[in-house]
């Protein structure tokens, strides 16, 4: 549906009350250099997700550092059916790097993946009220795993 290329930037993107079916992938924002990112404010709300084979929604941003802006991903009353089917990493919301995400009161139904999420840092990374049916689980993280470098 949608994807984001390299050097691409927006200040806000908000999907709302749309329905993704039958795609091979879905919501893909992610840069490719360290400290990058597609957007700012990203907000998906009373959306339905159905057979969406991988990237079901992909928002990134490599490099470590907390401290700075880094994305705001907010997922809220919106469904996810049979979605993941393909998805290497096993894991549905990918969320690597951004700082801020809410996952709040969505379903999650028969969707074949390890993780629905993996949250990390658990200041700014919330998920309440979300209904989980054979799709895994939500794991919030201390810190993020680090690549060494040298």
């Amino acid at each position: 549906m949608l994807k984001a290329t390299k050097g691409s930037f927006s200040d806000s993107i908000t999907i709302k009350k749309t329905t993704l079916k039958n795609c091979l992938n879905g919501i893909v924002l992610a840069a490719d250099d360290k400290g990058d990112y597609n957007a700012e404010m990203v907000s998906i709300d009373q959306c339905s997700f159905v057979n969406v084979q991988n990237n079901v929604i992909h928002f990134f941003r490599d490099g470590y550092d907390e401290s700075t802006i880094g994305g705001v991903l907010t997922v809220t009353n919106s469904t996810f059916t049979a979605c993941g089917k393909t998805e290497k990493s096993g894991i549905l919301i990918k969320t690597r790097g951004i700082i801020n995400v809410n996952i709040k009161d969505n379903t999650f139904k028969n969707n074949p993946i390890e993780h629905v999420a993996i949250l990390w840092g658990e200041k700014n990374n919330h998920h309440l009220n979300n209904t989980l049916t054979n799709s895994g689980i939500i794991k919030v993280e201390q810190q993020q795993k680090l690549n060494i470098l040298y």
